[in-house]
């Protein structure tokens, strides 16, 4: 009689009363097995059917979805949930119009069914969204080349795509749901130009041959194998080179005099000019070696040579470090913490970025470019990361020509009389204590006491000064390090001819041209370093005076706790 029971009990019913409890609990794993054990009762319940869709929608299994709810569909033509689960699984598949076109049809059952109206609105939203151009806008036929290109060669990319912003505005979105540890992008090694390649042209033999003292190899002979190709009448790699920017206009070496009027007072303007004279120089190295490339201008030449700079990846191919362009790959923008990873993977013989999370649809999918200051990312990648934790200001810190032991000074740190710490406002990182330690030996007043510090810097495998082992002093000499950093930072912000809070109301502006915006957002993050350190300086200069109580006090959760912590409370003694 039990066995009968039970056989009672599983019905078509029974299992999809369990597999809703289930899916209700999210368990949707148990909640399919469920609807699929109900099923082989009944294979043609729609109830079942479109419930199965639901959850194999909730597992992203968005085929088997399809699968169901066309055939809830065949089996009921006026069941108008089998329309909404398939519209619902397009949508996730991102196939817009296969999506929007089951939503009329479900409409028309049900003018009034308040899940497809919604859902309606969702997927127009999304179909605005990717005609951000015209289908037939100059830029979409390029990367439609492009991809075309790299699918014929064997490349993979069958779950994201290229959305626009706007003309030079785009990124790299899902188009369906990427799983953790998923491999996103596969590019053929056959597609990927590298350092050997360009070394192996024409002109990157004689430049070999030459065996010239370039400022910037790799960057160099990379510049130079595209400027050769896109030469060309037609180039093998057209489809690449027709996407790279025509032009680099949000790259401070292209800045305009009104431009870099918005840096005044902002030491990032001399890198700016070194970078220039940088790739000047290079060039000019070149066409003394091999005359001919000066059918290339400099100005060609610096476009390609910032497009090398934000584009290229470094690699292992056979074994081999090299670094080159990897197209599709490069156009990944930037995320910290990172979103994927990528490298080259000799078993698939071609480049690949794989996820490091899950990644729902439509999201944009990000790369990341390293934790860097943002002098670094504008100078080399044309953009500002806002609030960026890694922002740096150079210190410039010099001995005194009135130093009566500057001879004996310089000589201990091989001869050069100044030294540019590059400090972060954070006194974890390791150059924080170099530079007040560079500080403490330049304000080193008793020269009876080098030999010690000197023998304190030194380290079996790296002899010479170093800066950042050089520990408190002397209550008199750490004030006159902290007095000097005063100096340094209210110099720094005297430069300036707008203050921090100036900046920020700036920025709240409508009318601000992007180049315009990204030098206000550089110059706030140098100013707001500036202040850290003056803040900093005037705490510490007050705290000598105090008792350690009130130090520690002070010290408890101040950005400057460890200092506080370990170097003022020190010296005050009891």
């Amino acid at each position: 009689m039990g066995g009968k029971s039970k056989k009672k009990r599983d019905t078509p019913e029974s299992f999809k009363e369990k597999g809703n409890s289930a899916f209700n609990m999210h368990d949707f794993s148990r909640a399919l097995e469920l609807y699929t054990k109900g099923l082989e009762l009944d294979p043609a319940h729609v109830i079942l059917l479109t419930n199965r869709a639901s959850a194999y929608i909730e597992l992203r299994r968005y085929e088997d979805a399809i699968t169901d709810s066309a055939k809830a569909i065949e089996t009921d033509p006026n069941w108008i949930k089998g329309y909404y689960r398939m519209a619902v699984a397009h949508r996730e598949l991102s196939r817009f119009q296969e999506a929007i076109d089951y939503v009329h049809r479900g409409l028309a059952i049900n003018p009034e069914f308040t899940e497809l109206l919604a859902l309606k609105k969702e997927i127009e939203a999304d179909m605005e969204i990717e005609t951000a151009l015209p289908l037939d806008h100059p830029e979409r036929k390029k990367f439609e080349n492009l991809f075309n290109w790299l699918i014929e060669g064997g490349a993979k990319f069958p779950k994201i795509k290229l959305r626009f912003y706007s003309k030079d505005y785009r990124g790299v979105h899902s188009t369906t749901f990427i799983a953790k540890n998923e491999c996103i992008v596969v590019i053929p090694r056959s597609h990927i130009i590298t350092l050997e390649m360009a070394k192996a042209t024409p002109i990157g033999q004689k430049m070999v041959a030459a065996n010239l003292n370039l400022l910037s190899p790799k960057h160099s002979f990379l510049s130079s194998f595209i400027l050769q190709e896109k030469a060309k009448e037609e180039s093998w790699w057209k489809p690449y080179l027709d996407i790279l920017p025509e032009s680099y206009s949000n790259f401070p070496i292209f800045y305009t005099d009104e431009d870099k009027e918005w840096l005044t007072g902002s030491p990032f303007l001399d890198q700016v000019n070194e970078k220039i004279q940088d790739i000047e120089e290079d060039y000019n190295c070149i066409v003394d070696a091999v005359p001919e490339f000066a059918n290339f201008p400099l100005f060609e030449f610096s476009k390609i040579r910032m497009g090398v700079s934000s584009r290229i990846f470094g690699m292992q191919i056979d074994g081999n470090k090299t670094d080159g362009f990897v197209p599709l790959a490069d156009m990944l923008n930037h995320r910290r913490p990172r979103q994927t990873t990528w490298s080259y993977e000799e078993s698939k013989n071609g480049f690949i970025i794989e996820a490091m999370e899950d990644i729902e649809r439509g999201i944009e999918v990000l790369d990341s470019y390293g934790k860097k200051c943002n002098s670094r990312f504008l100078l080399n990648y044309g953009f500002i990361v806002r609030n960026n934790d890694a922002n740096e200001y150079p210190f410039k810190c010099k001995l005194r020509e009135e130093d009566p032991n500057l001879m004996t000074k310089r000589s201990l740190i091989d001869g050069n009389s100044s030294q540019t710490f590059r400090v972060q406002a954070d006194e974890k990182e390791n150059v924080f204590n170099e530079f007040l330690g560079f500080l403490r030996f330049l304000e080193l007043n008793d020269i009876s006491i080098l030999p010690r510090i000197m023998e304190e810097c030194q380290e079996e495998d790296q002899p010479g000064f170093k800066p950042s082992k050089v520990k408190p002093i002397s209550l008199a000499n750490e004030k006159r390090v902290l007095q000097h950093v005063k100096k340094l930072s209210e110099n720094g912000i005297a430069l300036y001819p707008e203050t921090l809070e100036e900046d920020g109301q700036i920025l709240e502006r409508t009318d601000l041209t992007e180049n315009q915006r990204n030098c206000v957002l550089m110059r706030q993050g140098e100013k707001q370093i500036l202040h850290w350190y003056l803040k900093f300086a005037d705490l510490a200069l007050a705290l000598l005076d105090a008792d350690r109580k009130e130090v520690k006090k002070a010290a408890k959760g101040s950005p400057y706790e460890s200092y506080l912590t370990h170097c003022i409370i020190p010296l005050i003694g009891k």
